[in-house]
């Protein structure tokens, strides 16, 4: 119990020793299925061997100013993935966003890797990194400027009076973060951590003469899951984003529902909901067939913002595919996520 104790006070100590935090990175209601979007510490910790992610969010197309997401994920284990005492774990993420008139758009690859060690029976904390290039980029096509004003109307062969020294930016970025892995059964297991992304703070500004810092990001979760019975579990979780000035708390369960067990024949349904605390309810549905995993959200806007929504916030969409092969049944390690 000692042990356990001071290994959550360490957590914790590094999570708010981080730099303070200081724009906004992307966000999905489905962060649990988009984990290198959530922590790089759980790159690795897969029930399998490889596995494949992908996600796309479409976001407000009711107004102006919809903003699409896609996000897309590799990830294994190093060696056979079965070493008692601990393994590598390693992947490629990638994502694409873009909103507005101006087409703002970020693209970021990245290379992310992890260390996994066996601390007690059934216990796991894993260490991870990520160190990623990013590129900003907008475009000017459809974007209108008083300039172009001549007293009575707009008139488009008039200068806009603008001077933008670049339209796009290319700058680094570097992540750490912790997972703390605890799995009483397949069916029984709780993961909470943190990851704090944006590191170094890049510079974002497209003007050379400019310091626009791309603030750092905060991400803390807890994920659990408890069998109930012979055929439902109940999985309960919850992340808190923190990004100078921007804070969101989003809450979610649901009943996992086990329909069939049979080899080559695995069926769950995931019924949930969710809530991003001020800002949207989020109805969620999930299928899992053998090695296949569909998720489906819906965020619902609540916000002040819903005068210009009309309650509209947006469908989410994720995928994921776990490569399997024969495991040995002794001295397996397999501490997967949720």
């Amino acid at each position: 119990m000692r042990k356990t104790t001071f290994l959550s006070t360490l957590i914790l100590s590094f999570l708010f020793v981080l730099p303070q935090i200081n724009g906004q990175d992307i966000h999905f209601s489905q962060y649990y299925n988009a984990q290198m979007n959530l922590n790089p510490a759980l790159v690795g910790l897969i029930d399998g061997q490889m596995r494949y992610a992908g996600a796309y969010r479409s976001q407000w197309t009711s107004v102006p100013v919809s903003y699409k997401v896609i996000s897309g994920a590799f990830d294994m284990k190093f060696g056979d993935g079965y070493n008692p005492n601990g393994f590598f774990g390693g992947g490629v993420h990638l994502y694409h966003d873009q909103a507005g008139d101006s087409r703002l758009s970020s693209t970021r690859v990245s290379l992310v890797g992890s260390y996994t060690r066996r601390l007690f029976e059934n216990q796991y904390l894993t260490f991870g990194v990520m160190a990623g290039l990013t590129q900003r980029a907008f475009k000017m096509d459809d974007l209108r400027f008083d300039g172009k004003w001549d007293g009575v109307k707009y008139n488009p062969s008039f200068s806009n009076n603008e001077n933008f020294s670049q339209t796009n930016k290319f700058f680094p970025n570097f992540t750490a973060g912790l997972n703390y892995n605890l799995s009483k059964s397949n069916r029984t297991r709780l993961n909470f951590g943190g990851a704090y992304f944006n590191l170094n703070k890049p510079n974002s500004s497209f003007e050379d003469l400019q310091n626009v810092d791309l603030y750092g990001r905060v991400s803390l979760y807890a994920h659990g899951a408890a069998q109930v019975s012979k055929n439902f579990d109940l999985v309960l979780a919850v992340n808190q984003q923190m990004q100078y000035p921007h804070e969101e708390t989003v809450l979610s369960g649901s009943t996992r529902i086990h329909l069939s067990d049979k080899p080559g024949n695995h069926l769950v349904l995931e019924p949930g909901f969710a809530a991003r605390l001020g800002d949207a309810l989020i109805p969620t549905f999930y299928v899992m067939y053998n090695q296949w995993q569909f998720g489906l959200s819906y965020d619902a806007n609540v916000s002040a913002f819903t005068n210009a929504s009309t309650s509209n916030g947006g469908p989410e969409f994720t995928v994921i595919y776990v490569v399997k092969k024969p495991e040995p049944v002794e001295s397996k390690i397999c501490p997967p996520y949720l």
